[in-house]
């Protein structure tokens, strides 16, 4: 934490980042915001200028490499109108960039620069103060000692301003030193790197905060994207990113034997986990879970990552479930994506911004299996550990859909990472009785509930699904080893609020 003497804090302003540094980086301190090429530092260091000016600070942006109407021109995407803060008086800027045939001899110091950057920030009233890169400078200096002489001695000369700085530096590779002159570091107060790493075929784009003087912090690398729509954001978000309290409002999944199952229906804030072989019905419940919300008024919101809306509408349809009426009046929302073109950060962040712009109160995904079977597993942990948590924050009542890659079950219901961020669990399964197929459905798990914990049969009708009753005298078919000792019996599961065992 940071000490009661120690310096306030400014809010870089950056999605995600300030949670990584407690409220933001230590006031009027500079940092070293290292990274190699295609890191994302300028994108960075721009987005921290901007941010800025939404908050009231003013700030002055130094270039040496790029001019400055580049720079600005290739930030335009993002909405950051920095030529219209040029023109408002509250940003500065100072070409720093050299004249084409300018050969510089003799002694150099930083000392007229550090003039030019202390007036910039006087006439804008500047608070944040970005220079890029810092590595073109010091070319000019012949020997290590040199280059940390200079910069300690502009650093010193701008510190009285109280602008907390960001400078920017060039790594000559992902690992080894942290600047390409590995002086710069001993004379900032902090330092974050900015990695973009190739792995399995991709690139993946990480930020770590390796010192912050004074200050406590996150340790370790944190995946980020560069959002075409907002610019940087973090990823993971927090699995605990509201701290509020739970909703003990219960909702309905569409079937009113599954709401009995699992002791009145799902509630309104948890996360429930479909999982079975492929045919089981998973998709179907996740329909019927659909209509529910809309029948109730609700804006459901459905991700699919195996079929196209056209597919999921035909299907639902050969059930009586009309989705084009609810996707006209503004109910639903049908969003396919295909996780084998899309790093997992970016459809994260893609993610998150659907639901922001949505606000569904329903959300269903189908199938998390098809994102699994493209991700590197810590990828695909990082994944579920930063949506669910999100969704979660927001109250969104979610069913997600996993597939089991064998036919008739085995060791595990789901997998096991899977099963510890999930509220609620409901495993199918396929068991074989006298050469005829049959299903089974069974509440593993409802977080915070009494449920059923009868196996029951159900069948796949015209209608949708429906619970046939509690199966009797046959035992093994979770692990997919079904042996009939008794013939099945044909009760009905109890109703919600009765005696489930």
């Amino acid at each position: 934490m940071t000490p009661a003497n120690g310096p306030g804090r400014t809010a870089v302003g950056i999605p995600g980042f300030d949670e990584l540094v407690h409220g933001g980086l230590p006031r009027g301190r500079s940092t070293l915001l290292a990274g190699s090429t295609g890191s994302g530092k300028t994108v960075f260091g721009l987005q921290f200028l901007a941010a800025g000016a939404r908050m009231g600070e003013s700030g002055v942006l130094v270039t040496f490499a790029e001019r400055p109407d580049d720079l600005i021109a290739n930030v335009e995407s993002f909405g950051w109108d920095m030529s219209g803060l040029v023109r408002e008086g509250r940003l500065a800027v100072v070409d720093a960039t050299p004249e084409e045939g300018t050969v510089v001899t003799g002694h150099f110091d930083l000392g007229g620069l550090s003039a030019r950057i202390a007036h910039a920030l006087g006439e804008v009233d500047g608070k944040r103060l970005f220079i890029d890169p810092i590595d073109a400078l010091f070319e000019e200096f012949s020997s290590v000692h040199e280059v940390r002489r200079a910069f300690a001695a502009m650093l010193r000369e701008l510190r009285p301003l109280g602008a907390t700085t960001l400078i920017a530096a060039e790594r000559p590779s992902e690992s080894g030193q942290v600047p390409r002159y590995s002086a710069e570091e001993y004379v900032v107060d902090n330092v974050i790197l900015l990695r973009n790493v190739r792995a399995d075929e991709r690139r993946r784009r990480t930020v770590e905060v390796l010192k912050l003087r004074g200050a406590d912090h996150h340790k370790g690398e944190f995946p980020f994207v560069i959002d075409e729509r907002a610019g940087i954001e973090i990823v993971p978000f927090s699995p605990i990113e509201s701290g509020g309290a739970g909703s003990p409002e219960r909702i309905s999944l569409g079937n009113a034997e599954l709401d009995a199952m699992c002791g009145g229906g799902m509630y309104r804030d948890a996360l429930m986990m479909v999982t079975g072989a492929t045919g089981t019905g998973k998709t179907l419940i996740g329909l019927q879970f659909m209509v529910a919300g809309i029948e109730a008024g609700e804006r459901v919101l459905y991700l699919s990552f195996e079929e196209s809306p056209w597919q999921l509408e035909r299907n639902a349809a050969a059930w009586g479930m009309d989705l084009r009426t609810a996707e006209s009046a503004g109910r639903l929302e049908i969003v396919s994506r295909y996780p084998a073109r899309l790093g997992l950060e970016d459809l994260l962040v893609d993610l998150k911004h659907m639901v922001d712009e949505l606000k569904p109160t329903r959300l269903v995904l189908d199938s998390i299996t098809a994102i699994e079977h493209n991700s590197p597993a810590k990828a695909f942990r990082e994944f579920c550990v930063g949506f669910s948590g999100y969704l979660k924050g927001r109250g969104v009542a979610t069913m997600m859909t996993t597939t089991l890659p064998t036919l008739l079950g085995g060791d595990h219901a789901t997998d096991l990472y899977l099963s510890t961020i999930a509220d609620s669990i409901l495993a199918l399964r396929y068991f074989e009785v006298e050469s005829q197929v049959r299903r089974a459905v069974l509440v593993l798990k409802v977080r915070g509930s009494q449920h059923a914990s009868t196996m029951y049969e159900y069948e796949i009708l015209e209608t949708g699904m429906s619970v046939v009753g509690p199966i009797e005298g046959i035992r093994g078919i979770l692990t997919g080893a079904a042996q009939a000792t008794t013939p099945s019996g044909n009760g009905r599961p109890p109703a919600a609020g009765g005696r489930l065992d």
